[in-house]
């Protein structure tokens, strides 16, 4: 072994004072440490206004109700679409139906400007080529842009827009 040895505890009245302020330091420190839990475990639990004077916490049972969807509506146009292809000897035949959530002021405004309607879908399908029915993605930026075709007569005629989505109920390229 060695010949050193440890060194003796301070006994003073110095080394009395640094244990006391070490242990008055550790104890606010743990005070804090819990207090500053306990305020962030009441604010996750949503209680903590309650408890503070502040307002009280919101049961689940006090939850808003979230409002019911709109009841869709489906206007099948009873038009059979046949446009040729742009710059190809092959044509387009389609059918479509609307659906909306506007209500019957939406789907009456269909049902009076159906005409317009038709022209318009026309329209859109005489500017079409083969790129524009080649896959999915092509089909659907075409079902986009008869919407928002169809959604430009509403405008202008009924003063509303309101349809959602455009679906083919038929389609063929010959």
């Amino acid at each position: 072994m060695s010949d050193t040895a440890l060194p003796a505890p301070a006994t003073g009245k110095r080394a009395k004072i640094g244990r006391m302020l070490m242990l008055i330091a550790m104890f606010g420190a743990g005070i804090a440490a819990g207090g500053g839990g306990a305020v962030i475990a009441l604010s996750q639990l949503g209680s903590l206004g309650g408890l503070i004077g502040g307002a009280p916490a919101k049961h689940e049972a006090e939850a808003p109700v979230p409002a019911a969807p709109a009841k869709v509506d489906y206007v099948e146009l009873d038009n059979a679409f046949t446009s040729n292809l742009v710059d190809t000897g092959r044509y387009l035949q389609l059918r479509i139906a609307l659906s909306t959530r506007g209500g019957p002021t939406v789907t009456a405004a269909i049902e009076q400007h159906k005409l317009a309607i038709i022209s318009a879908v026309l329209a859109v399908l005489g500017e079409a080529g083969e790129p524009d029915v080649g896959d999915r993605a092509a089909k659907d930026r075409l079902r986009a842009n008869i919407r928002t075709a169809i959604n430009d007569v509403l405008r202008r005629k009924a003063g509303t827009a309101g349809v959602d989505e455009v679906y083919f109920t038929s389609l063929v390229v010959q």
